[in-house]
Order: C-alpha cells, then sequence, then structure tokens
C-alpha cells in the first residue's frame, strides 16, 4: 500500500552570510527554490526495495538561465522526469532529456531541452525506485522480532 508524505510551503535557503556553514556542503544553486513537495512512495517488503513518485513545486528566479535542474539524491534510480508550468493552459509537458547522477556530490541532474522559464512557478514530476537499506538514513527498513519469536520487516 503507497505512503504518501505531503510537505506544504517550505522554504529552502540554502545561501549563507558564513562559509563555515557551507563546508564540505553541496549547496543547490539559489535561483530554482522548491516550495512544495508530494511524496508517493510504494515499499516492497520482500524484496527490500520501493518505487516513487515526487511532485515538486518550484519557483524560478528571474536571472534563472539554465536548462538544468539539480537536486539532492542518494541511492535512487530515476526512471524519469518531467515538468509543466503552473497555470500554463493547457500545460506542455516538458520531458527531461537527460538524467545524471553524481554519486560523489549525491546529487541529480535533470536536463531539458529548452531554458526553464524565468519568474515562474513549475511542477516537476519525478518517477524512481530505490532500495530499503538496514542503514537507518533515508527511506530504511528495520526489523523486529514479535512475542511468538518470529522475525518482522517494518
Amino acid at each position: 500500500r503507497p505512503i504518501t508524505f505531503e510537505k506544504i510551503n517550505h522554504s529552502t535557503t540554502m545561501a549563507s552570510s558564513s562559509s563555515d556553514k557551507a563546508a564540505g556542503r553541496v549547496l543547490l544553486p539559489l535561483n530554482i527554490d522548491p516550495t512544495r513537495y508530494d511524496i508517493t512512495l510504494t515499499p516492497d517488503l520482500t524484496a527490500f526495495t520501493f518505487a516513487g513518485i515526487t511532485t515538486i513545486e518550484l519557483t524560478t528566479a528571474h536571472d534563472v538561465s539554465t536548462s538544468t535542474i539539480i537536486m539532492h539524491a542518494k541511492e535512487l534510480c530515476f526512471a524519469n522526469a518531467s515538468y509543466t508550468v503552473k497555470d500554463d493552459q493547457p500545460g506542455e509537458v516538458h520531458e527531461a532529456e537527460e538524467i545524471s547522477v553524481n554519486m560523489k556530490s549525491t546529487t541529480v541532474s535533470f536536463g531539458f531541452a529548452s531554458p526553464i522559464p524565468p519568474n515562474s512557478t513549475l511542477i516537476l514530476t519525478i518517477h524512481y525506485t530505490g532500495f530499503l537499506n538496514n542503514q537507518m538514513a533515508g527511506f530504511y527498513r528495520s526489523s523486529y522480532t514479535d512475542i511468538h519469536g518470529t522475525k518482522k520487516t517494518m
């Protein structure tokens, strides 16, 4: 059964006046700002995998001049990504032509054929899969022994 998470009105400000806060961190570009996340995860507790669909509302700044959206991602396999411009009727779908994962910086880049529109609100939809690891990080699995001595996974 799918698990759905919703995060509303989240504003991320990754810039810092102190370079100490940024030391050793991968900071994302500030001209594309996520404001809302809708996440649906469907776990498979037998295969220790999950399928995910995430829809992110993004606000673009006036100075955005790229055809790439970069996000943090760790241990995920991406199937596809696309965006529409909110309130754009009928809502042309822009499919990512390239998906590139950088394992060292734990980021993913979605490359589109045309530049990201400035001063806009985008709806980015991403389909992916992942593994339910037992490292207690991200979406992970855990096991326990019930009162009858049977090991169960949750």
